[in-house]
């Protein structure tokens, strides 16, 4: 535990180093890019558009909760970037686990997250009138689960940039496609028409951040979200270690 703790303090000091303004100005950014958000669904609730039932309350905080917890609902490790710099060779020489490093150093990342952005920005809201309160206790339990299954999602696709022999920026792009469209963090799954949302709700990329979104909303019930979670957590988990092991040694840094 000591030497987990020690990576994530490693992690938090190093979010400083280009200095407070660079810092402040990305998560200005940020709140213009959630308040551009917000503005977008009062206008189509406002203006009567289908919406499968969703409310302007239920959007709006949906919204708010997407961004204020955006780090835990899409796990990043810096796996990619290591690998692709040499990092990633250093950490075999540490008392510690690859995956347990990787874990940690994140987890610290988010420190930073909560005190400049997350808190600030929860309590605006909540003085602007948006519900901060979960509408369903369960999503103190799903959001561990969802962050449970990031780290698997995020190992897998470390692993799959082995294979493609680290083609760090095609593996960025088809991620970042991946998850605007299907995890639900922009748009819920209640708006998507045809039904297609009660799919997507229980796929192993929907239920990262669109189960833990909608428990804390009030848009679906737990039962068939949580066991969704808890059951990709025990597919993807097992996946992830055995891959990793059988791809380590096709691994190629600078540095050999």
């Amino acid at each position: 535990m000591q030497r987990t703790i020690a990576t994530a303090r490693m992690c938090v000091r190093e979010q400083g180093y280009f200095g407070l303004a660079e810092l402040v100005g990305g998560y200005l950014l940020r709140v213009l890019n959630l308040l551009a958000l917000l503005a977008i669904w009062r206008a189509l609730l406002a203006q009567g558009a289908d919406m499968e039932g969703l409310t302007r309350d239920q959007a709006l905080t949906y919204t708010l909760l997407s961004a204020v917890l955006h780090p835990m609902l899409n796990i990043a490790t810096p796996a990619s970037g290591w690998m692709h710099d040499g990092t990633m060779l250093g950490l075999y020489q540490r008392p510690a686990s690859i995956f347990g490093q990787l874990a940690a150093h994140t987890v610290g990342g988010w420190v930073t997250q909560l005190l400049l952005f997350s808190f600030p920005v929860t309590a605006i809201a909540a003085m602007a009138g948006i519900r901060v309160i979960p509408a369903s206790g369960w999503f103190l339990l799903s959001l561990p689960l969802a962050v449970s299954q990031g780290f698997a999602v995020d190992f897998l696709f470390t692993c799959a940039l082995i294979r493609l022999k680290s083609q760090e920026w095609t593996m960025h792009r088809i991620r970042a496609a991946l998850s605007a469209l299907l995890t639900g963090a922009v748009i819920p799954f209640r708006a998507l028409p045809w039904g297609l949302g009660d799919w997507l709700a229980l796929s192993p990329f929907g239920t990262l951040a669109g189960a833990p979104l909608a428990l804390y909303a009030g848009l679906d019930s737990a039962g068939r979200l949580l066991a969704a979670q808890v059951f990709w957590n025990i597919i993807l988990w097992p996946l992830a270690l055995v891959w990793f092991k059988r791809s380590r040694e096709r691994m190629v840094s600078y540095g050999g």
